[in-house]
This record gives C-alpha cells, structure tokens and sequence, in this order.
C-alpha cells in the first residue's frame, strides 16, 4: 500500500479523495483506416444551441475553442513530461477507430497535430517516448476519446508522460537482511501497458538489490521458498528516494504457484463478446486490491489470464454498452468462470464554464457507485476531447452513482448524485443526466527548502492529495508540480481546499492540510520547509491533525482508533465515538473526503467537531498538531 495511504490510516488520512495553444506542428506519419467513411454527428436531440453529445464516452486544453472552417478537423498539442512540464520530443502518437489506426509524431518541441481520416469518434490508442513509460492500454480499451467534427480544430491538448526513471529495489527478510535470488515482479503495469510492454520482472542479487523503473502506485511483490511473498507500493517517497524496500513474510511453507484464470464471457442468452476487457484484481481488507492480469475475450468469448499470483481475486469482464460483470474470491487455476454481460445503465451530459457558459473541452468524467453515504467505489473513468463539451457513457451498472468533472486549469467539480436507470432486458432503457459546471482553479507558489539550512531543494516533488488517480495517467486530473533549481513551484487547477503532498530526496515529507484558493486566485509565496532524515533514520510523512483513524460509518465517521497525545485524545474522543459534523456542517454533505480535509488544517489551529458516543451527541474542540507517521 502506498505509505502516504498507510499513514492516512493512522494519521488521520484513512482515504483520501478528490484532486494546454502551440501553433500545428505536422500531419500524420502513417495511416492505415481501410474502409473509414466519414460520420454523421450524433443523432441525440439537444437543447437549442447546444451541440448534441458523442454517441460514447470521455482529455486535456487551455486554448479557446476555434470556430470551424472549411479545413479537415484536427486534434492539436503537445507531449509533456508529467514530471517537470517540458516537452517531451519525437514522441509517437497513434490513434484508433474501428480497428484501424492513424499515428503521427510530435516534433522536436513536442508539438503535434493529427487530422483525423475520417469523423467520428477516435480513441487515444498508443503514446510512446524513449525514457518514458508508454501510454498503450487494451486495444479498443482506451479512457481517452476524441470525437472529430467537420471543421473543427481543437489545440492547446497536453498530453502527459512518465519518466521512466531507473530506481534501486532491495528485498530484505523479516530481519532486515538481505535475501538474494528473490523473484520480484511489478503488478499493476498492465492497466497502460497492454501494447507496449515494460520490464516487469527482476531478481535480487547477492546484495538483495535490482534495478528497475515503474510508475508510481505501481505494486512489487517479491517471493522466495521458505517466506511468504512481502509486497510494497512505489508512492511519492520512494520516487524522490529512488530506493524501495520490500520486506518478505515470516517463514514459510509455499503457499502455491502462479497460475491461470480463464473462462467465457457471454451476453444474456448465451451469445459470445468478442473483445471484452477481463481483469483480475487482488482482494485485499482495507486496500483497493491492485490488478494482476487482464486480456481479451476472443471471438468465441473465451479468456485466459495468465501466470496470477497466489490469492483471491476479483475478476471483472467489461465491454462497450454492457454493464461490467464480477466473480468474487476466484484462486488461480479456475479455468470455468461464466461472466454474463447485460445491457449497461446510461449517463450523458455537457461541461461548461461556469464564469461564462461555454463548453469545456477537453474534460474527464468519473463515476463513483455511492455504496453508503459515504462510501464511494470508482467505477468509470474517462477524458473526452468534444469541442461542443458533452459526453454519454452506456456501460454503467445501474444503481445511485457520484459524477465528478475535471478539467486543465479548472478546479473539480463538486459530486453530482444521479440514479443510473437500469435497462430494458438485454436493451438499453433510460438514460440519467449529469451536467458539469466548472470553477477557475486557484494557484499555490511557493518555495521548498531545508528546514535547518534554508537551502532550497531542487527536484521536490508536489501534488495535491487525493484518489482520483483512476482516471488516464495522460491527463492527470491531480495537480502536481516539481520545483526547479531554485527551489520553487506552482500548483494550478486547485479546489477551494486541499491537501497538498510535498517530497525531496532525503527529506520527510510533508502534508500541508487546509490550503485554502479561491476560483482563479493566486496564493502565496509560501515557503515548505522539510526536515532533513538523519542518519539511520526512515524517510516519513509529517502532517498537522487531531491523531484519529477515521472509516465511514452511515452518514458518519467512526473512530476506529486515537493517536496518544494527539489533539483528539487531549479531547477526550475515544475509539467507537461518531463524527457528525465538522465546523458544523455535516459529515454527510461534507463527504468522506471533504470532511476529513476539514478536519485537517494548519499547525497550531484547532477545530470543532460534533461527536456521538452513546446516542448522545456533543461538540468538542480538537487541537491541530504536527504528527508524525
């Protein structure tokens, strides 16, 4: 588990959500769509004056739309690296339609230009850079789409890439000793990776070290006869220390043998899909699983996933216009699993500015199923590319669900509840409506330093916190920055309050809580001062909180746990307590996140909660402290 996600389970951070024109540079390099006929738009009736929605689903811009011409439709940018902001050259773009692909290539400054063969919707299939992890999904099963309009032109996209930096991996016993000739591999590339494969597997040298590069949020896991596996997520401490550790499990006897999972999906009645999205994602108490594996449904619906670790899996089969389907609890080696695909629950909708009312495009759309009031579960994630700012999903389960927009330079929007219909037998039926209005971002700068020495730190990586990381990595919808030489950084697209992650290489971290931007102002400077590590001592995260361990509980939080001498503890509020309501307003208009961000705030402040124990409720005021994980 990402170690900021683990301290948040101590420190008050159980879960923790929410938070481009370059001038045309060239055409496509190669082209290959057979068959392409241009598209009519959508048939879908719209208001006056609004275009009508994609007949689909939902990327990244600054620059105004243009008024069409008489010109072919075209799609213009840059790649950036997602690290520092700076072009990212002779990066090749390929995109799809209907099995067929059109690619070009970004030029020397990183811009590019795609004019699509024909109208319609496109799909963001491949993004590849040397030194850079590549963007390359499933194909067929790309989050980015982009729906070309007879002479349309939208430019200023910024697409985002990873640097593939190479890191030190060490794989040590219970002990703290070094264990050679571990096998380690990394979970969870496979998600962006399908096409174009990264280096997923390692062996420990005699040191108990490996070398490898991954994104962060990526899972390794390490095995060796005679332990139990020891797994370790890559967060924001490990990347800026270049080192991770991962910690094998008491001895042990083996506990199996990676092995396949396959199985047919099919329609209601029996008929075969061809090319759903089949996935297995570890089951794990208190995380979010990471996935294993996943494949494609062959033309008779038959799927394998292929070499899955020991343990439990959820496998899910999802494909276009049906609703996803799950097994809970599967063990490699199953070879029989039937998921039947109904017809999916429909959401459409438009984003507009919420200054002036002009479309917002591009954007990203996310769909979180309401399981309580809450507790939220993503469930879709997708960026659009539509110049008239609208989008329409039909591969939803039915059931209430949340809708957030994001957007480049605008903040997140706040959560939209909407009840997706379920469908008509095998056909599709109603349809819910969520439309998007979105606030100018602010912007923090600022400088990061070393606390005894003043001294700035360059390469200090910022990023507001948040779980709203399953939507494309090539449009990232958290806002993060990388200070420069000087020491310094700007963070833009921030909501009215946030968490704001802040790293260096030898430093503990720090979460500065309760940073406060209102629409399109600019704060700051504000000086972070990180605390150097000493020798012997643990790279770890600092925040100001009460000292709780918060999960949802109906429409409150409860009190799972109290950190001693922490501003709650002082308060009196004990384990098995309830959270009504913070500063007066209550957890359930709050959210979970929302109330959890309020809790936190500034070193040295204090905050008002209203606490239940016994059916009788109470206010109590908790000091704010600096606590450390």
């Amino acid at each position: 588990m990402r170690r900021r996600l683990a301290l948040a389970a101590v420190l008050l951070l159980a879960a923790l959500a929410l938070w481009w024109a370059w001038p045309r540079q060239q055409g496509p390099v190669a082209t290959s769509a057979p068959g392409l006929a241009a598209t009519a738009p959508s048939p879908w009736a719209a208001p006056p004056g609004q275009a009508p929605p994609p007949p689909g689903l939902p990327i990244r811009v600054v620059a105004p739309l243009a008024p069409p011409d008489a010109q072919p439709a075209t799609f213009e940018g840059r790649v950036v690296s997602s690290a520092t902001g700076q072009p990212v050259p002779g990066a090749d773009l390929t995109f799809s339609r209907a099995g067929a692909a059109a690619s070009t290539r970004a030029g020397a400054d990183g811009t590019f230009a795609f004019a699509p063969p024909s109208l319609g919707r496109w799909l963001l299939a491949t993004v590849s850079a040397r030194g850079f992890f590549p963007f390359a999904p499933e194909w067929g099963h790309s989050p980015v789409q982009l729906e070309a309009r007879a002479g349309q032109h939208v430019r200023g996209l910024e697409i985002h890439l990873a640097p593939a930096t190479e890191l030190t991996g060490e794989v040590v016993d219970p002990d703290g000793k070094p264990v050679a000739g571990a096998a380690v591999r990394l979970l969870g590339t496979a998600d962006e990776a399908a096409l174009l494969t990264v280096a997923d597997r390692f062996t420990s040298g005699p040191d108990g070290r490996f070398t490898f590069a991954a994104p962060e949020g990526t899972v390794l896991e390490a095995t060796k006869e005679g332990f139990l596996p020891g797994r370790t997520e890559l967060g924001t401490l490990e990347r800026v220390a270049r080192k991770v550790v991962i910690e094998l499990g008491a001895r042990h006897d083996a506990i199996g043998e990676a092995a396949p999972i396959g199985g047919l999906v099919v329609k209601v009645g029996g008929d075969p899909v061809e090319g759903a999205l089949v996935s297995a994602t570890r089951e794990a108490f208190g995380s979010n699983g990471w996935l294993a594996a996943q494949a494609l449904s062959g033309p008779d619906g038959t799927f394998t996933l292929r070499d899955v670790p020991p343990g439990r899996y959820r496998v899910t089969a999802r494909a276009e216009g049906r609703a996803p389907a799950s097994v809970r609890r599967v063990a490699p080696g199953e070879r029989s699993l039937r998921l039947e695909l109904t017809a999916g629950g429909r959401l459409r909708g438009c984003v507009r500015d919420a200054a002036t009312g002009a479309p917002v495009a591009p954007f990203t759309v996310m769909v979180f199923a309401r399981q309580s009031p809450l507790r939220r579960v993503a469930q879709r994630s997708l960026s659009v590319v539509e110049p008239g700012g609208c989008y329409a999903l039909d591969d939803l389960s039915p059931g209430p669900a949340a809708v957030i927009f994001s957007a480049p330079g605008y903040a997140p929007s706040d959560e939209a509840r909407v009840e997706i219909p379920a469908p008509s037998g095998d056909a599709a039926g109603a349809e819910a409506v969520a439309d998007g209005r979105l606030e100018a971002g602010g912007r923090l700068t600022g400088r990061v330093v070393d606390l005894a020495t003043t001294a700035p730190l360059a390469g200090a990586l910022l990023s507001v916190e948040g779980s709203l990381t399953s939507a494309a990595s090539t449009f990232p919808v958290l806002s993060q920055a990388e200070t420069g030489p000087d020491g310094t950084f700007t963070l833009s697209g921030l909501p009215r309050r946030s968490s704001v992650n802040v790293a260096a290489a030898g430093h503990h971290a720090r979460i500065l809580g309760g940073v406060e931007t209102a629409p399109g102002e600019t704060r700051g400077p504000l000086e972070v001062a990180l605390r150097a590590v000493e020798p012997g001592e643990t790279p770890r995260t600092e925040l100001a909180g009460i000292g709780l361990q918060l999960t949802p509980e109906g429409a409150a939080l409860l009190v799972s746990m109290v950190v001693p001498g922490g501003g709650a503890a002082e308060a009196g509020i004990v384990r098995g307590d309830l959270i009504l309501a913070v500063e007066g307003r209550s957890v359930d208009d709050l959210g979970f996140i929302g109330a959890i961000d309020a809790i936190r705030g500034p070193e040295g402040t204090v905050v008002r909660l209203t606490v239940q124990r016994d059916g009788q409720a109470r206010e109590v005021v908790a000091a704010r402290r600096i606590v450390r994980g």
